[in-house]
C-alpha cells in the first residue's frame, strides 16, 4: 500500500523570511536618502503593522516628502524584497524537511511578483512544490482555498497529513485550522492571548518548527478490526 503523502506547508514573511531585516536595511538606506531618522520609521512601522499605505501616508505628512505615496510603495517593495536575507539555516531545515518525505508549499498573501522574488533572493524557491499567493487568486488567508489549491498541487488528498507554519494567529493559524491542516505557530517571543485561535505546536522560529516536524509525522487514521472484515 502507498505511503499517504505529508505537507509542509509555510507562510513567508516572518516565516520562512526575516521581514524585520529586511526593514531595518530599508529603513537605513531610506534614512541616507531622505533624512528622516531610522527610529521614526521603526516606529511607524509598529504602529501600521505592516499597512504599507497608511505608513507612507504618515511619513510623507510628517517630513514633506513631496513624491506620492504610490510611488514610495513602489520602490519600497521593489527595494525591500532585494534586501530580504540569505538564511543558510533556513534552507538546511527545509532541505531535511524534503529528504523526510515531505511536500513543501508557500501560502501567502501578497503580490506575486514580489513573493516570488522574495523565495528567490532568500535561496528558498528551489524547496517548495507549490507557491500559493493570494494575489494570483484575489482571495487572502485566512481564506481556506488557497490551502486547498497547495495541498492539491502537493498531491496531498487529506488535510490531516499536511501542516500548517506561520507567524500569523489569525491568517495562518486560523485559517490552516479551517482548512483541516494541523498548525505551528512561529512566536517569535510573543504570548499568544485567550480568544487566539489555538495551535497543536509553539516554536520560535521556522528552524525550530521544522526541527519539530521531523520529530512529529502526521499518523495515519486508526482502521478498526471490523472495518478490515468489511463490516
Amino acid at each position: 500500500m502507498r505511503k499517504p503523502r505529508k505537507a509542509a506547508l509555510f507562510d513567508l514573511d516572518s516565516t520562512l523570511t526575516d521581514h524585520a531585516a529586511a526593514f531595518a536595511r530599508w529603513a537605513e538606506e531610506f534614512c541616507a536618502s531622505t533624512g528622516i531618522p531610522v527610529p521614526e520609521l521603526m516606529r511607524a512601522e509598529t504602529c501600521h503593522a505592516g499597512a504599507r499605505h497608511a505608513f507612507f501616508a504618515e511619513i510623507k505628512g510628517a517630513f514633506g516628502l513631496r513624491r506620492s505615496i504610490a510611488s514610495l510603495h513602489a520602490d519600497y517593495r521593489r527595494r525591500s524584497t532585494e534586501l530580504v536575507p540569505y538564511r543558510p539555516e533556513v534552507c538546511a531545515a527545509m532541505q531535511q524537511l524534503a529528504d523526510d518525505g515531505w511536500e513543501l508549499g508557500v501560502v501567502t498573501n501578497g503580490a506575486p511578483d514580489t513573493q516570488r522574488r522574495k523565495l528567490e533572493v532568500a535561496r528558498l524557491a528551489c524547496y517548495f512544490g507549490s507557491v500559493v499567493i493570494s494575489g494570483e487568486y484575489g482571495v487572502r488567508k485566512p481564506g481556506v482555498v488557497l490551502f486547498q489549491i497547495a495541498l492539491d498541487e502537493l498531491g496531498v488528498d487529506d488535510p490531516a497529513h499536511g501542516v500548517m507554519t506561520g507567524d500569523c494567529l489569525v491568517a495562518d493559524i486560523g485559517g490552516g485550522q479551517r482548512a483541516g491542516l494541523r498548525t505551528v505557530w512561529i512566536a517569535d517571543g510573543r504570548t499568544r492571548h485567550d480568544l487566539d485561535p489555538e495551535p497543536i505546536h509553539v516554536a520560535q522560529d521556522v528552524v525550530q518548527a521544522a526541527a519539530w516536524l521531523l520529530g512529529n509525522p502526521p499518523r495515519p487514521a486508526r482502521t478498526s478490526p471490523l472495518s478490515l472484515l468489511g463490516g
